[in-house]
């Protein structure tokens, strides 16, 4: 385990011996938990937005979808590096789900995305039981609708891919209401299948990675000239 600072966003680091503990300790201990994958994208957008912030801040527990978040917080590790790139986490999370036969809840922007997801995770690990999805909407009475639609399945977990600041929002929101364990939280931007993301994807995480590291450098030299 290690506090790390991105941004001004206070985060911990777990390995995945840690992070699997901690899960383990959800699954039993009963409530809902949220877990939320955090990549360079949502760590901009949280640097320049107070509320993004404390959400993120707020979630049981923050996973690394980008090694890059690794390379500017100064953890070396190999084989962190490792667990992070190759979603190590994910990949036991729904081993597990797949053995114990827990139900899983897919959340996604629209149907078309939630069927992508839907796809991407059977990929991960067959035999994972998706025993409903949704649709996100921003109304109030929508997200009531959801967590109804939710509760009578009344699932192990829900797995998400929703827009930064909006997953956010619904996970907190909905926190108190949910009759599940876990909600994990996987941000829009990750791809699951490295070998299918467009090309466009990749020049957009370039862009994005360049523009981490210049906001990276002048929050670090801004945090000096304070002490």
């Amino acid at each position: 385990m290690q506090k790390i600072n991105i941004l001004g966003v206070e985060l911990t680091d777990y390995s995945l011996k840690e992070s699997l503990l901690r899960l383990d300790g959800y699954v039993r201990g009963g409530g809902l938990n949220t877990i939320l994958y955090i990549t360079t994208p949502v760590l901009i957008m949280a640097g320049e937005n107070e509320e993004e912030k404390k959400e993120i801040e707020s979630m049981d527990m923050t996973l690394c979808g980008d090694a890059d978040i690794l390379r500017v917080a100064e953890i070396r590790s190999v084989s962190r590096q490792y667990e992070v790139e190759n979603l190590v986490f994910l990949k036991e999370f729904l081993r597990r789900l797949a053995r114990s036969g827990g139900k899983v809840y897919l959340l996604a922007e629209s149907e078309s995305e939630t069927e992508v997801l839907r796809e991407e995770l059977e990929a991960f690990q067959t035999g994972i039981l998706i025993g409903g999805s949704g649709v996100t909407a921003d109304g109030e009475e929508e997200l009531e609708e959801v967590i109804n639609k939710i509760n009578d399945i009344a699932p192990t977990a829900i797995i998400s891919r929703i827009a930064p600041g909006i997953q956010e929002n619904w996970m907190i929101r909905a926190k108190p209401f949910v009759n599940a364990e876990v909600w994990l939280g996987i941000s829009k931007d990750m791809i699951l299948d490295g070998t299918k993301g467009p090309f466009r994807k990749k020049v957009t995480d370039r862009i994005y990675k360049g523009i981490f590291h210049r906001k990276m450098s002048r929050f670090r030299d801004e945090n000096e000239r304070g002490e």
